[in-house]
């Protein structure tokens, strides 16, 4: 057995090619939507795609499943057991090879045993892995966001997510039986999850690539002896915001509607910059936070890239309007690649993008660019003691409830959107994270809404602990944002 894993650290997001040595074919496990590197991989080690499925509709990104079908003349492959508004379109199922649980797919002697894992999703499934040249027992499990490496995939995204009211308990419960079932499985069995440190798909994922089953009875926290209650109340604690694009995934992801493909870039001048700014446009500033804050054109909105640039990106940016992007980025290619990472999570309208050079342009005609002040965590200090400030925390539920600055008003970075105008626009605001990025990145949304009077405290929470000042607990305070989200 033949077997790659393939990870974007953009997405925090993994797939996998499994191929049979003695017969070369191959099947994909939840492609995105670069079904190019799957076909170059086959090429290299010559192989021919013969089968391509996921484990469930996915929300954090584009699906590349239907796509790479169709690229590789394969038959693709993928779940029955959930009906209704939330499981694959009908369309869609027409065109595939239906599975249900107990189902296999045989690829040449290699076999994937299909089990219906529900709870993360209704139609969930995992694939069990068997070489059959080596013994009917499966080796491994693409377990997808069934079971990652410390965590499980969070159940409540239909709700919070797509709106299904009422969804996520019952969600909770049928994860907490799946997790059980699986239980039974050998403690060999290695576990290839679908996602990493980072994915919002749960909320304390591990870093290592892979686990096995026996690891994970003994040190995941959702593995442990506990009443279905108590695993419904845990599960669904301070579980991270999802982004706003995650429905809009879901939708895509159902119907296995194309998206438009990345376009070429085009270069845009200062005075188209103006032209979009004055129309409201969003105008992604992609430069490191700290070059933001020293000088950026005022309306713009600050998202660095980095392993976090699609997420902000996706919760951020409006998908169904034009945007634009700055960039420092000098080749072609380095500009391709952004606007081709943009795609995979269905922001596709990029209208042009201008060289840094702009900011020159902006600051010779207008003088100083407008800029993002940082005050220390004792200055922070005094001024909440001498004036009617608003300290906003914009770090995750999870984080909120293990301490906050108090006073802090909690409005998480993907509610920001949301919620910015409950802020007083005439009272200093003060924005503040773990350790600075997200706060940035705040500052800039706000800025670009029209605040004013808008700072960030240099070095986060992690500042304002190092210095001894005091913190108070989620359970002592409650957050008025967290307590109108719930």
């Amino acid at each position: 057995m033949l077997f790659r894993r393939f990870y974007d650290e953009n997405l925090a997001q993994a797939s996998y090619l499994i191929a049979c040595e003695k017969t070369r074919e191959a099947i994909v496990v939840d492609p995105n939507s670069d079904v190019a590197q799957y076909t170059r991989a086959a090429g290299a080690d010559r192989v021919r795609i013969a089968h391509v499925t996921e484990t469930h509709i996915h929300a954090d990104f584009v699906s590349g499943v239907g796509a790479l079908a169709d690229a590789a003349g394969a038959t693709l492959h993928l779940s029955g057991e959930a009906g209704g508004e939330w499981g694959y379109a009908a369309s869609l199922l027409k065109r595939a090879d239906v599975l249900r649980n107990g189902s296999t797919i045989e690829v040449g002697r290699v076999q994937l045993r299909v089990r219906h894992t529900p709870g993360h999703t209704p139609e969930h499934l995992t694939f069990l892995v068997s070489d059959l040249e080596r013994g009917a027992d499966p080796v491994g499990a693409v377990t997808g966001d069934f079971v990652f490496v410390g965590d499980v995939g969070r159940p409540d995204l239909l709700e919070r997510a797509a709106g299904v009211k009422g969804s996520m308990e019952t969600a909770a419960r049928d994860l907490f039986a799946s997790i059980r079932a699986f239980k039974a499985e050998p403690d060999y069995l290695q576990i290839w999850p679908g996602h990493g440190a980072g994915s919002a798909c749960g909320k304390s994922l591990g870093s290592m690539p892979q686990s096995t089953l026996g690891y994970e009875n003994l040190f995941n926290w959702a593995f442990r002896e506990m009443s279905e209650e108590q695993f419904v109340e845990k599960v669904l604690e301070d579980q991270p915001i999802p982004p706003r694009y995650f429905a809009v995934m879901k939708r895509i992801n159902r119907s296995g509607v194309e998206i438009a493909k990345s376009v070429e870039p085009k270069y845009l001048d200062h005075s188209e910059l103006e032209a979009a700014l004055s129309e409201h446009a969003t105008v992604i500033d992609t430069r490191p936070a700290e070059k933001f804050a020293a000088g950026h054109v005022p309306g713009t909105l600050n998202i660095p890239l980095g392993k976090s640039f699609l997420n902000w990106s996706g919760a951020l940016v409006p998908e169904d309007r034009d945007f634009y992007i700055i960039t420092e980025a000098e080749s072609d290619d380095a500009v391709k690649l952004i606007l081709s990472d943009l795609r995979k999570v269905g922001l596709t309208r990029v209208r042009g993008t201008f060289r840094a050079g702009v900011l020159h342009e902006s600051k010779s005609r207008h003088g100083e660019l407008e800029k993002v002040p940082q005050l220390d965590a004792p200055g922070l200090q005094a001024l909440v003691a001498s004036s009617d400030v608003q300290v906003v925390d914009v770090r995750s539920p999870e984080e909120w409830s293990r301490g906050h600055l108090p006073g802090a008003v909690h409005i998480p970075l993907a509610l920001l959107p949301d919620r910015f105008a409950d802020l007083d626009a005439s009272a200093p605001i003060v924005l503040h994270c773990k350790g600075g990025n997200r706060s940035s990145i705040g500052a800039s949304f706000l800025q670009s809404q029209g605040l004013t009077n808008i700072s960030t405290l240099a070095g986060g929470y992690d500042a304002w602990v190092a210095q001894g000042l005091e913190v108070e607990s989620a359970k002592r305070t409650a957050s008025p944002a967290t307590s109108q989200r719930s």
